[in-house]
């Protein structure tokens, strides 16, 4: 896949989810709203900008992998967490034994099939779990070769109050309440976090950030 198709993939995830999230902070923003109304808005508005910050993490990620398969390199000539994730079937087959005939063989398999040419699934190196927490969202960040950046470290409480705990709070029934600018404010941060990496993947894949430096 050409750098520039994976670039365009990206855009058009990303346009589809911030032209709704832009509508939302609209409806939020509304002068003299119904009370009521504005309550049921905002209720909803906060578990869908928790979808589309799951959604784009999940799905953007999973675009990368895509596109690093679509490179056909050698295994042994990726990052190590893609080099990992082509052997992790071994590793599993290995897992509980000490004794060193089976882990010999390990090895050995290992270093035969780091000479293969890289293909997995996206799953093997995606996880959301349960919950998209600013933890498990930093573990997919490493877990595709990138690199932490500082506004996910300073936005982790945000990701882990305003955006996962809201959310759950909403879905598991809880009669939580939330005003119009809150509402909001939880819009934008959630269009910056995905902005910002849909900007991570799309330079990692112009400057080939997953090889093996």
């Amino acid at each position: 896949m050409d750098p520039t198709k994976f670039i365009e993939g990206i855009d058009r995830q990303l346009a589809r989810r911030k032209v709704e999230l832009s509508n939302l902070s609209l409806m939020v923003s509304e002068q003299n709203p119904d009370p009521h109304r504005l309550s049921c808005i905002a209720r909803s508005a906060v578990v869908l900008a928790y979808a589309h910050w799951e959604g784009f993490v999940k799905r953007g990620s999973s675009s990368y992998v895509d596109f690093v398969n679509s490179a056909q390199v050698r295994v042994v000539d990726l990052k190590f967490p893609f080099q990992a994730a082509h052997v992790l079937s071994a590793f599993k087959r290995a897992s509980g034994t000490v004794k060193t005939r089976y882990l010999g063989e390990l090895l050995r398999e290992i270093d035969a099939r780091r000479t293969e040419i890289f293909s997995v699934s996206p799953d093997k190196c995606i996880n959301t779990e349960s919950n998209l927490s600013s933890g498990v969202f930093k573990e997919i960040v490493q877990g595709v070769g990138l690199e932490v950046l500082p506004i996910y470290e300073t936005r982790s409480v945000f990701i882990d109050q305003r955006i996962v705990l809201a959310r759950n709070q909403v879905a598991h029934g809880e009669l939580v309440s939330f005003d119009g600018q809150d509402v909001k404010d939880r819009i934008d941060g959630v269009r910056l976090l995905i902005d910002t990496y849909a900007s991570q993947l799309k330079d990692a894949a112009v400057a080939g950030e997953y090889m093996n430096s």
